[in-house]
């Protein structure tokens, strides 16, 4: 066979194995010296892709698309900057556990390092953050095909293992790239007949959950009963089933559930927002928790961490499937490598539940703090960010899905969504380092993936951030209603200690942009609202939420009147809290 010829096979053979292995949907960048790959892409009746024009975007429609699937999208791009621009979301998909494939085109090792044209070092260039990363030949008939096809299948079960995340690979092409049919009757390709009339995958892994020792369960079930004043912490989770048996197990024995949105839980009409009571000094120190049980990893709020350091509980154990170090605060006494399911699962009916009284001071307060965000929902007050949160987590549909953007839109939803829905709504998060990049991106990539309408909360930094992203909106095969909280700046600043430095504040942290969103929603083609009331809000919403087009919906407010709001609901539920719970 030619140089062609076999730079044609070549590709083929790995795109059908990432096919069999299930990894068959491609996010491709157009470029020169992947023409090979995207040529095999293109002319697989099996493949499924997307064109993306910017490689970053494709990069965290392909991190959303595995948050939905829980299967590696494949990203292919030319080689360069295009590589490069892929390292913010491998970073997040690193960071939370999230399986992708990047699979780059490059430039053979004559034309490194001697002044060709768009080549940069792309061997290794994300460094410790994926999980495993191969440097490949150039096609060559010296190369045996079942060493590539054991190749991409080691990939795929590396990026879905215990600890899923990102895989590399790196693949050299020398032109031509044009493609031309290869010799079948090739004695090179002789050892893969089985193969290709199978149509089975090349190989396969099985990573069976790790389940605890029964050593292990004695230890636990034995301190959860002989705890006083034990808590469940749901923190970060990839797994719905995991989140699933975590509240199973607080139902079971009676235990309060801190549910984090990062779990998954917090819209679950068994969670209680114990985000609103952690708030209070003093209602930390009139519940001092002597055990803390937290699956999963990081939560949003700070609460948390603040009530540990104060309780100091004799034990604080930590159950995670990953062998990754999670202990912030350096205050973990115990942590339990295992599936949260099965750990959870094995500790139910361990602890003595008994009725609680009619009167039970907690479920007061949940019952008074609701009605007071209720207040916030009149319908001819201004939609703000509170109402906003509250009333998207009342009216969305289990026919949907709901990501929310880092900074405070996840923290009004996780502070002030109603606990609505029996089996929850999926909803996600780039939490792995909280970052408002790639935003609109990920939020399309994780509704592909349920192929379910999303709704994207989302503030104007963040949407700005990910502007071009609105361009796969047309394409994608559902909606999204993209609400955007705009209060002209980072509204997160106007919370911390540096807003009092007036003489810098607003040019070097709140940053004011003053673009349009309405013009931006013309420029792609997209539906637009600005609602004023709460009931214009929900009337809006709600017609959204119906329509197959994807919508923004603009929500204006003032920063400074932004910050007053949230202040004053704040103390009057710690009022109510102090009310309840402290004399």
């Amino acid at each position: 066979m030619n140089n062609r010829q076999i730079t044609t096979l070549w590709s083929q053979i790995i795109v059908e194995e990432l096919i069999r292995q299930g990894a068959d949907f491609f996010c491709i960048s157009p470029g020169s010296r992947s023409t090979p790959l995207t040529i095999a892409i293109a002319r697989n009746p099996k493949a499924r892709w997307k064109m993306f024009a910017d490689e970053r975007s494709a990069a965290f429609f392909a991190l959303g698309y595995g948050r939905a699937t829980a299967l590696p999208a494949v990203l292919v791009c030319t080689s360069g900057t295009a590589v490069a621009n892929y390292f913010p979301a491998v970073v997040e998909a690193s960071m939370d556990f999230q399986p992708m494939l990047v699979l780059s085109a490059d430039r053979p090792f004559e034309l490194l390092e001697c002044g060709a044209n768009q080549t940069i070092r792309q061997e290794n260039i994300f460094g410790g953050y994926t999980r495993w990363q191969m440097q490949l030949p150039v096609p060559s008939t010296d190369t045996p095909l079942k060493a590539l096809l054991s190749t991409i299948a080691y990939a795929i079960a590396t990026s879905l293992g215990e600890s899923a995340g990102p895989v590399h690979l790196n693949q050299p092409f020398r032109e031509p790239f044009e493609p031309e049919q290869p010799d079948q009757h090739d004695l090179w390709l002789a050892p893969l007949q089985e193969w290709l009339e199978s149509g089975n995958p090349f190989s396969s892994s099985i990573v069976p959950e790790k389940q605890p020792d029964g050593n292990t369960i004695t230890m636990l079930r034995k301190l959860l009963a002989a705890a006083k004043r034990p808590m469940i912490i749901a923190g970060s989770m990839t797994s719905r089933a995991d989140a699933l048996a975590v509240n199973a197990l607080s139902i079971d024995l009676n235990i309060p559930l801190y549910a984090d949105f990062s779990s998954g839980l917090r819209m679950v009409a068994s969670a209680d927002p114990w985000q609103l009571l952690l708030q209070s000094t003093e209602v930390r120190k009139s519940f001092k928790c002597d055990l803390v049980l937290h699956f999963g990893g990081n939560v949003i709020a700070k609460h948390p961490a603040t009530a540990l350091k104060e309780w100091q509980p004799e034990h604080y154990i930590v159950v995670k499937p990953q062998p990754t170090r999670f202990s912030p605060d350096h205050n973990v006494t115990c942590r339990l490598e295992a599936s949260i399911a099965q750990t959870a699962g094995m500790l139910k009916g361990c602890r003595a539940t008994p009725p609680q009284p009619d009167s039970n001071p907690v479920e007061r307060f949940f019952k008074r703090a609701s009605e007071e965000m209720q207040t916030e929902l009149r319908p001819d007050k201004p939609v703000t960010d509170i109402s906003a949160a509250r009333l998207v987590s009342e009216l969305i549909t289990s026919q949907q899905v709901l990501f929310v953007s880092n900074s405070m839109p996840v923290r009004d939803m996780d502070n002030y969504a109603n606990s609505s829905h029996e089996g929850g709504i999926p909803t996600a998060i780039n939490r792995g380092v909280s970052g408002i990049d790639g935003i609109i991106s990920t939020a399309a990539g994780f509704a592909t993936g349920h192929l379910k309408p999303a709704t994207l909360m989302i503030g104007d930094i963040a949407f700005l951030h990910d502007l071009n992203a609105l361009s796969l909106l047309g394409s994608l095969p559902v909606p999204m209603q993209i609400i955007v909280l705009n209060n002209n700046g980072g509204a997160i600043f106007s919370f911390l200690p540096v807003s009092a430095c007036s003489d810098v504040f607003e040019t070097h942290f709140a940053t004011p942009q003053n673009y349009s969103i309405r013009s931006a929603a013309e420029t792609f083609g997209l539906d637009y609202a600005a609602p004023h009331t709460n009931r214009e809000f929900s009337e809006v919403y709600r017609a959204a939420c119906s329509s197959n087009r994807s919508i923004i919906i603009e929500v204006k407010s003032s920063r400074a009147e932004n910050v007053l709001q949230h202040r004053a609901l704040r103390e009057q539920i710690m009022t109510l809290a102090e009310e309840e719970l402290c004399h």
